[in-house]
């Protein structure tokens, strides 16, 4: 059993690993954070993170799920499969989340400020009220907050880490005879 935890936490922060070094090489090259907003970038940065993150979650999963039924000789039962699963999301949620704290609050702490200047910018360009800039903006600033972001990534990990799950243990369950 130690080992089948092991590798769900290995994959866990392997994803989770993955996902933090993508979004860096994204800012790096302005398609995310304040400069893609600035360069109208951020939609296809944020698609392409999203889609991402989403298919490390599948193949990590998916490799978690081949490397315990390797260890059990070929055989997978479907509610061992929905644990791996369920503990390899847990592990991938919870690293995400300390590594958006580490993020917002260690490395790039004016992000939220930057954001909301290059946002404020961009609306003052439109033809919207102050009053309705200040409520977007505010919404802004709730979104980009660390807890907001850290609370996204721990249900967005976890649920569409469970769906996958139970969807990779219905193919990769031993078929009984």
């Amino acid at each position: 059993m130690k080992q089948k935890l092991l590798i769900s936490c290995v994959s866990g922060a392997l994803i989770a690993l993955t996902g933090t070094v993508l979004m860096f090489m994204l800012l790096a090259i302005d398609l995310v954070g304040p400069a893609s907003v600035k360069n109208d970038n951020l939609m296809y940065g944020g698609t392409i993170l999203f889609i991402a993150l989403y298919v490390f979650l599948l193949i990590g999963i998916f490799i978690a799920l081949k490397k315990v039924k390797k260890l059990n000789n070929g055989i997978l039962i479907f509610s061992e499969a929905i644990k791996i699963g369920l503990f390899t999301s847990l592990v991938t949620a919870l690293i995400s989340v300390i590594f958006t704290v580490i993020f917002y609050e260690l490395l790039y702490p004016t992000y939220n400020q930057e954001m909301a200047e290059v946002v404020t910018s961009k609306m003052n360009s439109t033809d919207l009220t102050t009053e309705q800039i200040q409520q977007k903006l505010s919404e802004q600033i709730k979104y980009y907050s660390t807890s907001v972001q850290a609370k996204f990534s721990f249900v967005g990990n976890f649920i569409t880490g469970t769906v996958f799950s139970a969807l990779l243990g219905l193919f990769l369950r031993t078929k009984r005879v």
